[in-house]
């Protein structure tokens, strides 16, 4: 008995002083209890922050807390725009003024130090923080928005409970329309909070605590013209003041001395490099001008649309997404339903998980266009990133096949940061030639060449070809199998006229908003609507100053606001 009490009795004080603080943060931890905040939009486009923090000092001795808030935020240009900020006061939970002082950190920040550096504190105090902000919000052309990091992803300690309520003005109209919110430490995209709509506010709180380090943000979306546009100011550096950009030129002079190759001999060996090893070797296999199959690799396989359209002009752009999604529609992996006009869905009708006959780059596409859903709306997607994804997929796959010895739009992308560092340093010589020879860098192989003339070969068959085909063109499988190719080439429309006055069906994996007898011009003009609105939700939303929507990448500590602090 007395052996197992031994044994037993380290194990059970391990656990009363270990179980509290891993099931909740124990009163010998040092801690923010509660962070709530209030923000309200005003008329004029400025925002009115109130911050209440409840300090828990536990029975360390501290003089209070400190309170870092930027006023400096980024553009994803780089550009950077600084927001005026006024700290009305700082009070405790029965209004009464504490000692702060505010101090400006390296022109980028706020630092708000609270309390009596003669006194010390244990325990939990609170703090309420009023400030107000001018420039923090952004606003975009469909839509303005308030992107706000509202804790901050720089505290030293961890934060129990963050809340945050979002007001808009009382007037017609004032609603929010859209939400999200993100939390984690900064650039971390989880979602672990949740916003509740309430007229013309909502309210946001994380479900989990929050460690040092992390951080709550949130994203609230209403309508224009509800606020005054109020744009933050843009810093200007230095070297952008007269005065700077002559120091910058004596610097280039200076620096000129010793670029000789940059400034020299690079620009003359561009051309040259581009005459011996950036041009295509002379197939033998020429131009055809009636040829009506796409080519195909070494195992037999034919080369997709969206494939066929980057060979021909190696670029992987709107045209060949497009083909693609007609491909795979008329393959039957998807519907195209235009419920009105310019508004379409995609709807799923059969499982492509482990199916053979996808390349990489379908499968992608598929994949995260229905991730949660089956039915799709594209006013209601962002397809920026996984666009970016499959762009990069077919060029791999090109080059996988053998048409490219590299990426082409990395030999393009290379040269595109040559001819930007040549307009920084001045070197426009070689920024021409750079811009000039950069994208007609990339080359094809010998088998790229001739895939690329029977590629051509088949566009000559969709636009020239002057009589009307006596077999296949009454076939409407023959007009639905090419089509995409078409679209690939961006001569849909000269493809459709030629079955203008064929009696045909409307496809089953097409469904228009129009009725009548199917044309063939009709519903090209109508898939070509349905591209526009796709380019459109392809295309990530920028503001009038040059910022992305919290939307559409956003991530915790993203927006303006953020900071932090802890105690001193």
């Amino acid at each position: 008995m007395r052996r197992l009490i031994v044994i037993l009795l380290p194990i059970l004080l391990y656990l009363s002083l270990a179980l509290p603080i891993r099931g909740h943060l124990e009163v010998f931890t040092e801690h923010i209890a509660e962070f709530e905040n209030a923000i309200d939009i005003q008329k004029d486009g400025s925002i009115s922050v109130s911050e209440k923090i409840i300090y828990d000092f536990t029975n360390l001795e501290k003089h209070g807390i400190i309170r870092k808030i930027p006023y400096i935020k980024t553009n994803k240009e780089g550009k950077r725009f600084r927001m005026d900020m006024n700290v009305l006061s700082v009070k405790d939970e029965l209004g009464n003024n504490y000692t702060y002082k505010t101090t400006n950190l390296d022109d980028r920040e706020l630092e708000i130090k609270i309390g009596d550096a003669d006194k010390t504190i244990t325990g939990v105090h609170t703090y309420v923080i009023t400030y107000t902000v001018s420039g923090a919000l952004t606003y975009f052309s469909d839509h303005d928005e308030l992107y706000w990091n509202v804790t901050g992803n720089e505290w030293t300690v961890p934060i129990e409970l963050a809340l945050s309520k979002i007001t808009l003005p009382a007037v017609d109209g004032s609603s929010v329309t859209n939400a999200i919110c993100y939390t984690g430490a900064s650039g971390a995209t989880e979602q672990n909070c949740t916003p509740e709509f309430s007229g013309n506010s909502v309210g946001v709180k994380n479900n989990s605590i929050l460690n040092s380090g992390e951080g709550l943000t949130v994203v609230v979306g209403f309508p224009k013209n509800i606020v005054a546009v109020v744009e933050p100011k843009e810093v200007i550096n230095f070297f952008d003041t007269p005065f700077g950009k002559v120091v910058l030129g004596l610097i280039i002079f200076i620096a000129s001395i010793v670029g000789i190759f940059w400034y020299i001999i690079y620009p003359i060996w561009l051309p040259l490099k581009w005459y011996m090893y950036g041009r295509d070797p002379i197939g033998l296999i020429g131009e055809a001008r009636a040829w009506f199959e796409p080519p195909k690799t070494k195992s037999g396989r034919p080369l997709t649309p969206a494939e066929t359209g980057t060979l021909i002009d190696e670029i992987a752009g709107p045209r060949e997404i497009s083909s693609l999604i007609v491909d795979l529609a008329r393959r039957g992996y998807m519907k195209i339903v235009e419920k009105k006009k310019n508004d379409f869905e995609f709807v799923k009708t059969q499982e492509f998980a482990g199916d053979p006959t996808l390349q990489e780059f379908e499968k992608v596409f598929l994949t995260e266009l229905f991730t949660t859903k089956k039915t799709v709306r594209l006013k209601d997607t962002k397809l920026y990133s996984v666009v970016t994804t499959v762009q990069d997929l077919i060029y791999a796959n090109l080059v996988k096949e053998g048409y490219f010895p590299e990426n082409p739009d990395k030999v393009r992308k290379y040269y595109a940061i040559i001819a930007g560092i040549s307009a920084v340093t001045f070197n426009f010589f070689l920024l021409i030639i750079s811009a000039i020879f950069g994208r007609i860098m990339p080359k094809k192989t010998m088998e790229g060449v001739h895939a690329s003339n029977i590629t051509r070969s088949l566009k000559n068959f969709l636009t020239s070809q002057e009589r009307q085909l006596e077999f296949q063109a009454k076939n409407q499988i023959f007009f639905e199998k090419l089509l995409p190719y078409a679209v690939a080439f961006g001569v849909e429309k000269i493809w459709a006229k030629r079955f203008e006055d064929i009696d045909m069906k409307q496809p089953d994996w097409y469904e228009g908003s129009t009725q009548g007898r199917f044309n063939a011009i009709v519903f090209t003009n109508s898939l070509n609507s349905s591209f526009n609105s796709f380019t459109s939700a392809a295309t990530p939303t920028t503001s009038s100053s040059g910022f992305s929507s919290g939307f559409s990448g956003g991530s915790s500590g993203g927006g303006g606001g953020g900071g932090g602090g802890g105690s001193w």
